[in-house]
């Protein structure tokens, strides 16, 4: 019984290594063992986005200390929708390092065949992009438009 076992599993590999099918199996298995993509890519890849963008406005050391404090008290977004991915946010903007720099942006972006308007704002440190907020709009249902809810923290 065992020996007509092994005599079909090894039918079974000759059959595909002559048809090709290991070799696409291989491939899987292989590919199955390479490492998962960095993890936060995407928001890298946003941050870098934000950091190359023309619009982008760098504040005076006055205007960086103002916005900061107002993103740690979370005027920049609705009082009833505080997550815990928003507070984890804001709370880097209340430890402000020597050399950051904070940039704000009002701008407008093509997202996928659409227009986005966003008034945001990105904190680089060590000359990186390293967190940013967004400041939340409110919609407006009788004139169907969303306004921020604040023009600006700084």
């Amino acid at each position: 019984m065992k020996t007509a076992i092994a005599l079909i599993i090894v039918a079974i590999v000759g059959v595909c290594t002559f048809t090709g099918c290991l070799g696409t199996a291989g491939t899987f298995v292989l590919a199955g063992m390479q490492s998962h993509p960095e993890e936060g890519w995407a928001k890298k890849a946003h941050l870098e986005k934000l950091m190359n963008h023309p619009a982008r406005q760098l504040l005076t050391e006055d205007e960086k200390i103002r916005a900061a404090k107002n993103i740690c008290a979370l005027k920049h977004l609705d009082k009833g929708r505080k997550n815990q991915l928003f507070l984890k946010q804001a709370k880097v903007f209340c430890k402000l390092e020597k050399n950051d720099k904070i940039y704000f942006y009002n701008w407008c972006m093509d997202c996928g065949g659409g227009h986005y308007v966003a008034t945001s704002y990105l904190l680089v440190r060590d000359g990186k992009p390293f967190e940013s907020v967004q400041v939340e709009k409110r919609r407006d249902r009788e004139q169907h438009r969303s306004y921020p809810i604040v023009e600006r923290l700084h």
